[in-house]
């Protein structure tokens, strides 16, 4: 069993003025109760997450989010296999997902995750169950 973590889910974690906030919070809990088992990002996601963070939150927010996602969560690394993969998805696809989703779903499609931390509406498409 594993959870894969969303850039929107990250991000409402860690900014408390964000719109989501209080439901990554809860979610968090779950989550670091071991509910949805072993947790994981792609590099594609963290780098979302510092470069949003950064632009609005500043630099310090940005390292201190860095950080906490570097030392608590499996950061899954892209390799050409998972790129290319990526790059059919998102020329296949007929929803508008940014490459970077579409990195998220080869992940969690090759390493069978069943769970997604996500405020986008998108990833409700796919075979994965959404649970923000």
């Amino acid at each position: 069993m594993a959870i894969f973590l969303d850039a929107s889910y990250l991000l409402a974690l860690y900014n408390e003025s964000d719109t989501h906030h209080k439901r990554a919070v809860i979610l968090a809990e779950k989550i670091d109760a071991n509910e949805y088992g072993q947790t994981l990002t792609s590099d594609d996601v963290f780098d979302e997450v510092i470069s949003v963070a950064l632009r609005k939150l500043g630099k310090e927010k940005a390292r201190t989010f860095g950080k906490q996602i570097f030392n608590s969560i499996l950061i899954v690394h892209g390799n050409k296999h998972l790129f290319d993969s990526a790059f059919r998805i998102f020329n296949a696809s007929e929803y508008n997902f940014s490459f970077t989703d579409c990195m998220s779903q080869v992940i969690i499609n090759l390493a069978q995750i069943q769970y997604i931390a996500t405020f986008d509406k998108m990833f409700e498409k796919l075979d994965v169950e959404v649970v923000c």
